[in-house]
């Protein structure tokens, strides 16, 4: 066997060995597991041998593990405040509309700003977050009007962040309307749940 084969053979037994020791949770080693994949090929196409393929798996998973750590952390201070799920790929924040917005209006109630802004307070602690915003709406109204509310509804939740110093660079806004339902709106309680502004969290890569 000579040394390029070797290499992809010390793979997997690095991934197990980083996933069995990276605390302090399930996600966390997802991430380490995932940087020692990347790394190692990484390692092995610029070093040519096994040798290039373990210091490129350590070095992966040390990246990989250090951003499931800060999402950790991140995720463990918003659950505090608002509906959030730890994904595999970041984190999910679910803002349900009823508890930010009167009927057919994209202006915060008081409660709303209040909430809004004690996430906005925690997010400006992770700077290398990059935040997607999106609001969306039941299937009631127009295509055209539900994709401009939600947008609306979307800026004003943003425009609350901002002002907590989370950074314009960091964020994406978006009006999904009625596009992506989770539940069916052929019910009062369906519609309630797919109306929602929803905040998708993720750390680019080489963070």
């Amino acid at each position: 066997m000579n040394a390029w084969k070797m290499g992809w053979v010390l793979v997997p037994a690095l991934l197990l060995g980083g996933m069995g020791c990276v605390t302090p949770g399930k996600r966390t080693a997802t991430g380490a597991a995932a940087g020692a994949i990347v790394g190692a090929g990484a390692g092995a196409v610029a070093g040519r041998n096994w040798e290039g393929a373990a210091i490129g798996a350590g070095v992966g998973a040390a990246a990989g593990s250090a951003v499931g750590n800060y999402l950790d952390r991140q995720a463990r201070e918003l659950e505090q405040v608002a509906d959030t799920r730890r994904t595999d790929h970041g984190i999910l924040l679910n803002l349900r509309s009823e508890l930010l917005f009167d009927t057919d209006s994209s202006v915060l109630t008081e409660d709303a700003i209040t909430q809004v802004s004690r996430i906005g307070d925690i997010l400006t602690k992770y700077p290398e977050d990059r935040i997607r915003v999106e609001g969306h709406t039941d299937s009631r109204g127009t295509v055209a009007y539900n994709e401009e509310l939600s947008l609306r509804r979307a800026e004003a939740v943003a425009r609350v962040l901002t002002s907590r110093g989370v950074t314009p660079r960091q964020m994406l806004v978006l009006g999904m309307g009625e596009s992506t339902p989770v539940a069916s709106n052929g019910s009062e309680q369906g519609r309630s749940v797919n109306r929602r502004v929803q905040l998708h969290i993720t750390v680019p890569p080489a963070s």
